[in-house]
């Protein structure tokens, strides 16, 4: 025990020894050095500011992005989700229903996806013996319209089919067929295409389409196909999605994907290819096979959701530090002139900061942005000039104890000037306490613009910040929850590793602390 104990002697004059001979500054490094979940947060708000500064170079050369550029067709993807090119939200599957996509080429130049979505009900389909249902789809974007005669019949079984569109279901014999796409609706009118050899089965639906272009050349040749769906199998409580691929625009192959999971992978160009669905309301979209991922998903408008947040981090931490550098400012100086002068000077400047204090702080910010409709630099203006109140009175009671030491009485004595001995002898000494009460202030702006731009007096949109991203959070939270989930892991992170780090500040600083 003896032994132990002269141990601990030993130790305690040799860190004597140590720290007989650092500064403060030094001390306080060397204990940061110590302290593993300080230098941490440090590391993780650095890498943070890193990520919003150099936010437009990740989005061109990194992500291959533009954070600004809607895609309604892109909504709502989950974190990991591929890039769609065609987006059916809130499809309803009903209960022994047949639903049939075609895709097909629109837009000038047929340089735009887009599809005929028809939901047929197995009471819509034949139930006489003999008989089945046929469908015709126009796909061709150069193509007028046409009429669809069977066999040698003087009669279109379907007549008038315009671009993107479908006719109605037809009652055509079980058996096989042939198929002429006319011009127009008379009988010997120019003939566009004669699909042969249709075989027409019992309890089944097909679908033709005329789809290419007129001019093509390869694939892109001018064609009909005929697609067949069986209707046997439409049963309670489930639905069939039949989806028919015949864009030239489109990717080569394409997935079908409900609640963004892939029922239906690789269906190539002019091929088709279906799967049962249970009854209820999805979310259905096509997209390319071989398409972009989006790693933290997209928002409600088809924005990428990771650029989105790199951009928001550039405004909501650039309004927190210029605030907070702002409102630091106004209160040292302020707290340095009351704690120094004391008498009428403290008092005015106590009764000033007691009479905005007694006010709600969340209502008199809310009055003054409603008022201004500020942006970014308005709103740092009024965040800095409402936030000193707190720092001027920690500087003011340290000042006080500060005026009465010996070197600062000393210096007066002397003769120093007032302006020299709050620069050289007061301000240094505040030093700590005011990159603790900097590193706080921060933390404490980054919620109170959130919550601004979260009501709405914020930030306003395109332009985006992590509060602002927040705004629709409810709506969200049932389609998206992902655009809920990483802005408030953001404000969180961010402001919890600046409250450790003004903690660790704080315990650094302290002149009583040597472990």
């Amino acid at each position: 025990m003896a032994v132990r104990t002269d141990v601990v002697k030993l130790k305690e004059q040799e860190d004597e020894k140590y720290y007989a001979g650092q500064s403060l500054l030094q001390l306080a490094l060397r204990r940061l050095r110590r302290d593993k979940l300080t230098l941490l947060a440090m590391a993780v708000v650095l890498v943070l500011i890193l990520l919003s500064v150099f936010a437009p170079i990740i989005e061109q050369n990194i992500l291959q992005v533009s954070f600004s550029r809607t895609d309604p067709n892109n909504a709502f993807i989950p974190p990991g989700g591929t890039a769609r090119i065609i987006y059916l939200p809130d499809n309803r599957y009903r209960t022994q229903g047949l639903n049939v996509v075609v895709l097909f080429d629109r837009g000038a130049g047929g340089r735009e996806v887009g599809e005929v979505h028809l939901d047929i009900q197995a009471r819509q389909l034949t139930t006489k013996p003999g008989m089945a249902d046929l469908l015709v789809a126009h796909a061709s974007f150069d193509t007028p319209s046409f009429s669809v005669f069977l066999n040698d019949e003087p009669r279109a079984i379907v007549a008038r089919v315009g671009v993107n569109s479908a006719s109605s279901l037809a009652e055509i014999p079980v058996g096989t067929h042939t198929l002429t796409f006319r011009r127009g609706t008379a009988a010997d009118g120019e003939v566009l295409y004669t699909l042969r050899d249709v075989e027409i089965t019992p309890q089944t639906l097909t679908t033709a389409v005329l789809f290419g272009r007129s001019a093509g050349d390869g694939e892109a040749v001018l064609q009909a196909k005929a697609f067949s769906v069986n209707s046997r199998d439409l049963v309670e409580d489930t639905a069939r999605l039949h989806v028919i691929h015949t864009s030239l625009s489109a990717p080569r192959l394409v997935d079908v994907r409900i609640l963004d999971e892939v029922r239906i992978s690789n269906i190539p160009y002019g091929e088709s290819a279906s799967t049962i669905v249970q009854r209820g309301l999805f979310t259905t979209g096509i997209s390319d096979a071989n398409g972009r991922t989006y790693i933290l998903g997209t928002d409600d408008l088809g924005r990428d959701h990771l650029a989105r947040l790199l951009y928001a981090g550039q405004i909501s931490l650039s309004i927190a530090f210029a605030a907070a550098i702002i409102s630091v400012s106004i209160g040292v100086t302020m707290g340095i002139i009351a704690g120094f002068y004391s008498g009428l000077i403290d008092d005015a400047i106590n009764w000033v900061i007691t009479t905005v204090s007694s006010l709600p702080t969340l209502l008199l910010l809310l009055i003054i942005v409603a008022l201004l409709n500020p942006g970014p630099g308005a709103l740092i203006l009024v965040l800095g000039f409402l936030g000193w109140f707190g720092v001027c009175r920690l500087v003011r009671g340290e000042t006080y104890s500060i005026r009465a030491r010996e070197y600062v009485v000393s210096a007066r004595a002397i003769g120093a000037p007032v302006s020299r001995i709050m620069l050289v002898h007061v301000m240094p000494n505040l030093l700590s306490v005011v990159i603790v009460a900097m590193a706080l202030d921060i933390g404490n702006l980054i919620l109170v613009e959130s919550a601004l731009s979260f009501l709405g007096f914020g930030i306003k949109p395109p332009a985006a910040s992590w509060g602002n991203m927040l705004s629709n959070a409810q709506t969200f939270f049932t389609k998206g929850a992902h655009l809920v989930v990483f802005p408030g892991l953001m404000i969180t992170i961010t402001v919890l590793c600046l409250y450790i780090i003004g903690d660790g500040l704080r315990d650094a600083f302290d002149p009583t602390l040597k472990n």
